[in-house]
């Protein structure tokens, strides 16, 4: 199971980053701004060939098979693990050696995705996920063409 973004419908609410923090102690998700053009929700991506756990000395974060988990009793604070972290996702926090989203891993769903006003957030396995956001896209598609022929444009 994976967590997939709709940047239209992010509304920059902040929603998702609350939920975290409620749930977490400290947001493990953050909202930025492109260019006040869109906002996008950063978080761990759980990859595949992790180059943050590649990355950690002391072996505090392990590649498993659905998610990169964190032993925070490993942790040096070296912050290799941020460094190494091609979208930015892990960081080392204020008042935990590290913060990296772990999925929830004790709930049912990520509290962000359960969360979010607008269903920004998707909770999914990769083909599912993948499909809700097409259809997604292409309703919005349909209706820009549907409100372009409205008007004469087509």
């Amino acid at each position: 199971m994976e967590v997939y973004v709709d940047i239209d419908r992010c509304i920059y609410c902040h929603a998702c980053e609350v939920a975290c923090e409620r749930v977490h102690g400290e947001a493990r998700i953050s909202v930025g701004a492109v260019e006040e053009r869109a906002s996008v929700p950063l978080f761990c991506h759980q990859c595949d060939v992790a180059p943050c756990a590649l990355a950690c000395p002391a072996g505090a974060l392990v590649q498993g098979e659905a998610a990169v988990s964190f032993e925070a009793e490993k942790c040096t604070r070296c912050g290799l693990c941020a460094i190494s972290c091609p979208f930015g996702a892990v960081y080392i926090g204020e008042t935990a050696p590290l913060q990296k989203c772990d999925l929830c891993s004790e709930r049912e769903a990520p509290a962000c995705v359960l969360t979010c006003p607008t269903e920004a957030l998707i909770w999914g396995d990769g083909e599912d996920g993948a499909k809700r956001l097409r259809r997604r896209a292409a309703a919005r598609m349909a209706q820009s063409c549907a409100e372009a022929i409205g008007r004469g444009r087509i």
